[in-house]
């Protein structure tokens, strides 16, 4: 059977089964949203929202797409051991690639590079300038949303509903913006180094290879002692919080609202 084949039917499954799972999720959240805003509106008379009998009538609202959604799951499985495709060498990443021959690059070049150098260091400074607008995204971001969750004025526990809805929308609006700023400059970072690469193989075209030395500094981030104290430190402060939600009284409450949430949603009261 042809590879070509092979890529495609598996290429086509995989789409419409990723296709599908959105719908299904989609169609998940749509009944816990249609659930929670029936059992809060007036004239509700209902103990809890999520009853055993409204979450089972939702599901079985969606019982035909979920049916087929597992058909296509059992599908798409069967049609990958039908139809197999060997396993490709991984191919090494431009950025690697671009970032050795640059070890390479002379300090200067005759006029004829000239066009070529410029290029090349013209994408270093853009790269750094997007870079660092990310970095002010970010920072600008994290002291907003701080300031924002230490004032308990936006919080009066008056509608936790409402302040939970509000926060999310001063919050959140920032998250996706710098996720989505370090994504775009990776995604540039990507095709700017494809690009570049072309014009740093003229500017080392006959150079010596040379053996890529990382500094001191490079070292000591990617060291397993410094990977280990990281592991260490996170551990720490993870057994702090829990100690000191333990003495203020916070795992009461958290264990207190996780069985009102068992009891409404599942239904177990």
């Amino acid at each position: 059977m042809k590879v070509k084949t092979c890529k495609t039917v598996r290429l086509v499954s995989g789409v419409l089964l990723s296709a599908m799972t959105v719908i299904v999720g989609a169609l998940f959240i749509w009944q816990v949203l249609y659930i929670y805003l029936s059992g809060t509106a007036e004239g509700y008379t209902g103990t809890y929202i999520f009853t055993r009998e409204r979450v089972g009538a939702g599901l079985l609202k969606i019982l035909p797409a979920i049916i087929i959604w597992i058909v296509m799951i059992i599908a798409v499985f069967v049609l990958w051991e039908v139809f197999p495709v060997k396993a490709e060498r991984a191919k090494q990443d431009a950025r690697y690639t671009l970032f050795r021959l640059k070890k390479r690059m002379p300090s200067a070049v005759g006029e004829e590079l000239q066009a070529s150098y410029k290029f090349v260091k013209g994408e270093e400074e853009n790269l750094k300038i997007l870079w660092l607008l990310c970095a002010v995204i970010g920072v600008a971001g994290a002291i907003y949303c701080i300031v924002y969750l230490a004032n308990p004025n936006h919080f009066p526990n008056a509608d936790v509903t409402a302040e939970m809805l509000k926060m999310v929308r001063n919050v959140i609006p920032w998250v996706i913006v710098t996720f989505a700023a370090a994504c775009g400059i990776c995604i540039y970072e990507g095709i700017s180094a494809k690009r570049q690469l072309e014009h740093v193989k003229k500017l080392t075209a006959g150079a010596k290879p040379v053996e890529v030395v990382h500094g001191k500094i490079y070292n000591f981030f990617h060291s397993k002692y410094f990977l280990l104290g990281v592991r260490v430190a996170v551990g720490c402060v993870a057994v702090s919080f829990i100690i000191a939600g333990i003495c203020n009284g916070g795992m009461r409450d958290v264990l207190i609202k996780a069985i009102n949430i068992c009891t409404e949603c599942i239904g177990l009261g």
